[in-house]
């Protein structure tokens, strides 16, 4: 290819007429591409976007060539072969770096909460361990060892998967926890949405969980689904979680956990709706956010009895 036909190329991005310190700088630029040679510096530059467009303003400003020209133009073939087997390198790279598997891990008596790129948040119980792609494709598949609570955020296109030894849980978006603390069964308990759970070996042999819902899944076979308690498949992460809740529901879950009596004013204020989530809270402070949210007030008759009210 001649010196004109490239720079016709090269017109379509950008046209004008480059002075002499944009001469220097694109063989400086040149001179820099020829000393990157490791991956980590392909990458680093690959990724700089403000790298590309200087280089594309840099060549697109080159003054078109005179026909009494005879400067060869093998060094702007050689620097255009390096810069795209360096955007190709930086794109396999990224590639690579996009499909990496991550595995997060506890310790006896931690607990991590771990949020997955597409804005589901997973709280680690203790000795266990997640395994996730960094970045989710068609699907959202992790691999569970041990016990963990999933809040899973919705999204009707890609379902969420979670493996675990001998069961497989499926949802789109949902709150659940699951328990594989043991080798024989897996227990899947649903706090709020639907589930879906079968057996590893027996993937035809399915249940559809919804709120208090639970079920244990062995490798082979599933038990009867139960009911339970509100929200006491999660008492181990210390965390409240509310979603379009009614004010009765959550006044269930306070005089659960913290041993208290709670009284409304009406009936109807219990049919209220409440959606949050709190960790490590107390009763007093769980009350004064929803107080904020629901234009309510209470007041505490002894240590354990608090009448609730409209404002």
């Amino acid at each position: 290819m001649k010196r004109e036909e490239f720079l016709k190329l090269v017109a379509k991005h950008r046209q004008g007429t480059a002075s002499e310190s944009e001469v220097k700088l694109i063989e400086k630029f040149y001179d820099n591409m020829q000393h990157r040679t490791s991956a980590e510096e392909v990458a680093s530059m690959t990724s700089d976007e403000k790298g590309l467009q200087l280089f594309q303003a840099i060549l697109s400003k080159l003054p078109e060539e005179k026909k009494t020209s005879t400067k060869p133009i093998w060094p702007l073939f050689r620097i255009v072969a390096a810069f795209t087997l360096i955007l190709v390198m930086g794109i396999t790279i990224k590639h690579l770096t996009d499909t990496r598997t991550i595995t997060v891990s506890t310790a006896m008596g931690e607990q991590k909460d771990i949020l997955l790129k597409d804005g589901s948040i997973v709280t680690l119980a203790e000795n266990s361990r997640l395994t996730y792609p960094n970045k989710f494709g068609n699907s959202r598949d992790v691999r569970l060892e041990g016990r963990a609570l999933f809040d899973v955020q919705r999204d009707i296109a890609r379902t969420f998967s979670v493996r675990t030894k001998n069961t497989n849980v499926k949802v789109l978006g949902t709150s659940f926890d699951v328990d594989a603390t043991t080798a024989e069964a897996t227990t899947v308990s649903v706090i709020s949405g639907k589930v879906q759970v079968n057996p590893q070996s027996h993937p035809k042999e399915k249940v559809l969980l919804t709120k208090n819902q639970q079920v244990t899944a062995s490798s082979s076979q599933l038990s009867a689904i139960s009911t339970f308690e509100v929200q006491q498949p999660i008492a181990w992460t210390k965390m409240i979680i509310l979603k379009n809740t009614t004010f009765g529901e959550t006044a269930e879950i306070l005089e659960n956990r913290f041993g208290l009596d709670l009284i409304f004013e009406s009936d109807e204020l219990k049919e209220e709706r409440i959606t949050g989530k709190f960790k490590d809270e107390t009763p007093g402070n769980i009350l004064k956010s929803i107080a904020l949210l629901k234009q309510v007030s209470f007041e505490y008759q002894d240590t354990h009895t608090i009448y609730i009210k409209e404002k």
